[in-house]
């Protein structure tokens, strides 16, 4: 009788575990969230970054360019990094015109589920793959 009762109470704590699993996620889903929610902060701050180049009125042709930002205390604190920190892949810049821009990063997790969920800024596109990008322009002095 008492083997049968620790049988089960083995088996309902493994459910209990499972459960919390499957509902929580893994460990190494935690992580990726959080190597992905790194990334997408690094994005706004490039695009932020981007957005006060507006005094020059003309983007630079590379982030490694960009100049910071005079003023601003969001992003003045840190560096922005020009790669992916665990991957080591460049984020991806693209000049579209002297005032128009995207900042494009590659996630590690689905980004669509991330929007289902509503962890994804609406105001970021999706691409091909897991590919994410955020657009903007400056506003040159006139």
């Amino acid at each position: 009788m008492n083997r049968i009762l620790l049988i089960g109470f083995c088996a309902l704590v493994a459910a209990a575990i499972g459960g919390g699993l499957w509902v929580v996620g893994s460990p190494t889903h935690a992580r990726l969230q959080k190597q992905d929610a790194d990334r997408l902060e690094d994005l706004a701050g490039w695009r932020s970054r981007l957005r006060c180049v507006g005094d020059d009125e003309v983007l630079p042709q590379s982030l490694a360019e960009v100049p910071d930002c005079p003023g601003s205390t969001a992003f003045a604190s840190r560096a922005l990094p020009t790669q992916d920190a665990v991957t080591g892949a460049p984020y991806v810049y693209h000049r579209l015109s002297d005032q128009a821009f995207e900042v494009c990063v590659t996630l590690a997790l689905d980004p669509e589920e991330a929007r289902k969920a509503g962890s994804l800024r609406t105001d970021m596109e999706l691409r091909a793959g897991n590919v994410v990008c955020l657009t903007g322009t400056i506003a040159p002095k006139n």
